[in-house]
Order: C-alpha cells, then structure tokens, then sequence
C-alpha cells in the first residue's frame, strides 16, 4: 500500500487523488485529517465538495479536527464546514459539536451573524436536543 499521504491531493484541481481517496476505507484517512480540512477552507475549489463527502464517510475520528475548526476565526472555512460536512452528519455525531455550536449560536462574531451561521446553529442545537 502506498504511503496514505501520496492520497492527499496536489493542488486544487486534482480531482484525481480525491477519487483514489473515495476508494479508501475511511479508518485509513485518520493520519491525514488535519491535511484533508485544509482541502475545504476554500469550498469553490474543485477538490473541496469532495473532499468534504470523504470527511462525513470517516464520522467520528474527524470531530476532532472540525472543532478545530468551528473555534478558529476562519468563517469561511466554517461557513464550508456547516453547509458540507455537519448538515450531511447523522445527529448522534453532530451531538459531538454541540459546545461549539452553543457557542457560535450564543455569542457570534459579526461575521458568523452576517454568514448566518448562529442560525444555523440555533437549528441544528434545536435538532440535537428533539427526543
């Protein structure tokens, strides 16, 4: 097998890798998380929808690296992130997020509000809280 990080795409037409990565079982792509959210700061970039389907394909093991994410300052990476990755999670994982969740919904940065993320948000906190 070769080295997982031959995986990773080259640059962000190479739509080539994201297809080779598809094909992997998502257990696998644990090493390269860090690398694979790079892919979806820029959601206009051809490998970025891609790349965003294989992150909700490995569940769990990304959570880590998407509240990195949700507790940095980059709202386009987060506005990326809730309209690809945690709107296509199952509930029970999207549970995982719900501290930060709170956090943009309760106090949000001018541009999560201008970006509506505190509502979407405020939704998804609604959802995960329904018995």
């Amino acid at each position: 097998m070769e080295n997982i990080r031959s995986f990773i795409p080259k640059d962000k037409h190479d739509l080539e890798s994201v297809n080779r990565l598809k094909e992997l079982n998502p257990a696998m792509l644990k090493p390269v998380l860090p690398d694979l959210f790079e892919w979806v700061q820029d959601i206009n970039w051809p490998v970025a929808r891609g790349i965003a389907q294989i992150l909700v394909s490995c569940g769990r093991e990304m959570i880590p690296e998407l509240k990195k994410v949700l507790e940095s300052n980059d709202d386009d990476w987060k506005f990326a992130c809730f309209g690809w990755i945690i709107n296509d999670l199952p509930l029970e994982i999207v549970k995982e997020l719900e501290p930060e969740l709170k956090q943009i919904a309760n106090q949000p940065s001018t541009i999560e509000r201008d970006y509506e993320l505190d509502d979407r948000a405020k939704n998804i906190l609604k959802a995960i809280s329904r018995p």
